[in-house]
């Protein structure tokens, strides 16, 4: 007979969200992950971004998707006994003459207006600290520090008998009517086992027709201590202050290469970045890299698998990993624990 409830293969935004939401629902399970120092989620920014894109266009779902997060980390934290979600504005300017164009079209809808800050100053931001353009806006958002939560879920996971370090390999996986059981080496029996692996899942046997365009980012620490700027910056890439002078920017999309080693080449390209946007000095005090698990179309997977119903998988959330994550999670939990469909447009699982 099965032990658990549920196995979740990854403890990123995916696997740590959907073992938190299935716990909460009285499900007994059990993380295993490898706890690999630079994973997807560990390098992410964690930016919650409601305005976005060159097309300067309001994100996906953007009003169901930010209470559903802001709940669900709030919830966490409170067990937990601390947050790392924070509420903070973010200054966005517009480089280009098309952006501004699709922004000034779009700047009195009440969609729109919604979104942004009761303060947009003139101007946006201190020209003694940024060689910036003027035209721009501030919006309402927030940020996780992902690194520092997932290390606070992994702590607590443990203390409460649900984690384990290990790798378990896809062969090692042998559903089973009743459940499943998997190998680590020793058997370990459940009703369900769920893929959560990033982007190692674009190399899993069982959902192989899953079309997959992920990307590598990097992303460099900075030590600025005369920035005096608390709101999140981006002007064709993002600065984000996180305490005592020290920020990180990024980031770089590269679709050929798939490992998590920083190049010199996008050290170079963020640092001249930064270069054209401050007028402060700045030194670089880290740099780091992973692969964004990207599936076709930009939109995450979550279901069954349509033949062993007892395999499922949650993965491609991509760099909006952090908004959409709470949401999609819960909408997984719901299906394994009471059998309800997702309320969403696009489950690939079930169109293979």
């Amino acid at each position: 007979m099965p032990e658990l409830d549920a196995i979740i293969l990854g403890h990123g935004l995916a696997g740590a969200t959907l073992a938190w939401h299935l716990r909460w629902r009285g499900w007994k399970v059990l993380v295993i992950d490898r706890d690999e120092p630079a994973t997807s989620s560990k390098v992410a920014a964690g930016i919650v971004t409601p305005i976005s894109g060159r097309r300067v266009a309001r994100s996906w779902r953007v009003d169901e998707f930010i209470p559903v997060a802001r709940k669900f980390y709030h919830r966490a934290a409170a067990v937990l006994g601390v947050t790392h979600y924070r509420e903070q504005p973010y200054v966005r300017l517009l480089q280009t003459a098309d952006e501004q164009r699709r922004w000034e079209e779009k700047r009195h809808d009440p969609a729109f207006q919604q979104l942004l800050t009761a303060d947009q100053p003139a101007p946006l931001v201190n020209p003694a600290l940024f060689q910036a353009p003027d035209a721009g806006f501030s919006m309402q958002s927030a940020w996780l520090d992902v690194r520092a939560w997932l290390a606070a879920s992994q702590q607590h996971l443990k203390a409460e008998g649900a984690w384990r370090t290990a790798s378990a390999a896809t062969d090692a996986v042998q559903p089973r009517p009743d459940g499943v059981t998997l190998f680590v080496p020793e058997p370990l029996h459940a009703r369900h086992l769920i893929f959560c692996q990033g982007f190692e899942d674009a190399h899993n046997p069982w959902f192989p027709w899953l079309r997959w365009k992920s990307a590598k980012g990097e992303i460099l620490n900075l030590h600025a201590p005369q920035l005096t700027e608390d709101r999140i910056i981006n002007c064709g890439g993002w600065l984000l202050p996180t305490g005592g002078g020290h920020f990180r920017t990024g980031s770089t999309y590269v679709w050929d290469d798939f490992t998590s080693i920083p190049t010199p080449a996008a050290r170079v390209e963020l640092e001249c970045r930064m270069q054209r946007l401050l007028r402060v000095p700045f030194s670089i005090t880290g740099h780091e890299a992973a692969v964004r698990p990207i599936i076709n179309e930009s939109k995450a997977v979550i279901g069954l698998h349509p033949v062993q119903r007892r395999l499922g998988i949650f993965n491609g959330l991509g760099s909006k990993g952090v908004l959409h994550a709470p949401w999609f999670a819960a909408q997984l939990a719901a299906l394994l624990v009471d059998g309800t469909p997702p309320e969403y447009d696009v489950d690939l699982c079930r169109n293979h």
